[in-house]
């Protein structure tokens, strides 16, 4: 039989390398995103909380399998940039729905649709550095993060009480050669004070490539990261 692999936000850097090696693994994939494509893409805008809730229940209810079931969550927005005060509260509410509200309908219907299925099971989510640093000018996304940090680490702990545990793992690339880095390394230093350390990470050769975070990650996943785990993906390398 073949193991099932869902990944979040799996058009573009990380996302499309978790696609292409879980893939070449054997692995069913299928990703949600908004701007995805081909036969593995399902169609899903994390700004529409409600939308992404219908489109999970009825994607979960179309597959199982019984060698093993699998969520990456890699959906994340960085905006707004700069002090909340001078936020657009229309991007504040995006980023909360993307970053929160959305990643949290995403796990309660995989959990709803296979916690009683008998076998093996992992929730990876896609953590950030950020979550447990005070980085000026990403307060909002560095607070997603560190909410999600500590959402699966009770999940864990909630999960070791079940007939069939779903195993729960918290996943920090490091620094990665993506759109994101760039999109860091483009900000106004009034907004993002550490901006020159970003430049530097890029300039110096720092970043990871996202194939390689990719395959610390697909290890993780078959059998080396266990329940309640924090992994900092760089460091595997």
């Amino acid at each position: 039989m073949t193991e099932l692999t869902f990944v979040a936000g799996g058009s573009k850097g990380l996302g499309v390398e978790l696609v292409n090696q879980f893939t070449e693994q054997g692995h069913q994939v299928l990703e949600f995103s908004r701007s995805g494509q081909g036969q593995q893409h399902i169609a899903c805008d994390f700004a529409d909380p409600n939308s992404c809730q219908a489109t999970f229940a009825h994607t979960f209810a179309q597959h199982r399998a019984d060698d093993g079931i699998h969520l990456l969550i890699n959906t994340a927005t960085l905006a707004p940039f700069g002090p909340l005060s001078q936020a657009d509260p229309a991007v504040i509410t995006q980023h909360l729905a993307i970053n929160v509200t959305s990643t949290l309908l995403l796990i309660r219907a995989f959990l709803a649709a296979y916690q009683d299925t008998d076998c093996a099971k992992t929730i990876a989510y896609i953590s950030s550095g950020a979550a447990r640093r005070a980085i000026p000018g990403l307060a909002v996304y560095s607070a997603s993060k560190a909410f999600f940090e500590r959402y699966i680490d009770t999940l864990a702990t909630e999960q070791q009480d079940q007939t069939h545990p779903v195993r729960c793992l918290v996943i920090n690339p490091g620094v990665m050669n993506t759109d994101m880095q760039a999109e860091i390394r483009a900000q106004d230093k009034t907004d993002f004070p550490m901006v020159d350390m970003w430049q530097e990470f890029h300039a110096t050769g720092q970043l990871a490539a996202p194939q390689d975070i990719a395959a610390v990650c697909l290890r993780l996943l078959q059998g080396e990261g266990e329940n309640g785990g924090y992994y900092t993906a760089q460091e595997w390398l």
